[in-house]
């Protein structure tokens, strides 16, 4: 199955629940709780199934699944670009490519122009990891095809002819005024007036090269004239 990746993102501010972080007051620098601004990393999956005439469709009953979530927590005051590494640096522990890396990183810097770390917001960086999967249907060519295909590994499982039909074979001599002839099996020159044999086909080989190709196979490998078997 063909696979193909994709990413889009989004950059954007939210403002800070209780869940997330108390309101921070830059009027009050001795706080419990360290006044940051925090950057969150959310990368998260969606599975895409496209057929093989290019249809995509989603798997509707999968949601999207998170990859990974990463926060860091930039000190009130700061400037966000001073920060560029750290945030490659996480971009690329969780597996971004390189081109959208800097384009994420573009976008944060725009995002971050301007902003007050100080008024109670966070950033947010949510990635989204596109899957395309093909998705092949299983029809009746994909039957016939299988059907096909198994019934060439059995055709090609060598079956062996019968050693009574073997030893029935006809023996020959070449005359020596007979034009050279070859043994496709052993791709040697058939010597005249040496002994050969000749098939029901009328092809004609070295006596020990075809009795052993036949041990083997009951074909004949010029023709692929069927020889008698046990199994056919």
């Amino acid at each position: 199955m063909d696979t193909h990746i994709d990413y889009d993102f989004i950059v954007r501010l939210k403002p800070k629940t209780n869940r997330n972080s108390q309101h921070v007051n830059c009027d009050q620098p001795l706080q419990k709780v360290p006044a940051t601004f925090p950057v969150n990393f959310l990368l998260y999956k969606r599975p895409i199934y496209y057929s093989l005439h290019g249809v995509a469709f989603s798997a509707t009953d999968r949601r999207p699944e998170s990859i990974s979530r990463k926060i860091i927590h930039i000190p009130v005051g700061d400037s966000l670009c001073h920060h560029i590494n750290d945030f490659k640096g996480i971009l690329t522990d969780i597996g971004i490519p390189g081109i959208k890396i800097s384009q994420i990183l573009i976008e944060i810097a725009t995002k971050a122009h301007g902003i007050d770390t100080c008024n109670g917001v966070l950033m947010l960086v949510a990635i989204r990891k596109t899957v395309y999967h093909e998705a092949r249907l299983r029809n009746e060519e994909d039957d016939i095809g299988r059907a096909e295909r198994e019934s060439m590994e059995v055709e090609a499982k060598p079956i062996p002819a019968t050693k009574s039909s073997i030893d029935a074979l006809e023996r020959v001599v070449l005359d020596a005024s007979a034009s050279a002839r070859d043994c496709t099996v052993c791709m040697e020159d058939i010597d005249a007036g040496s002994e050969a044999i000749r098939m029901p086909c009328s092809h004609v080989y070295h006596s020990d090269c075809i009795v052993k190709w036949l041990q083997t196979s009951h074909m004949c490998p010029l023709c692929r004239y069927h020889m008698p078997c046990e199994y056919l």
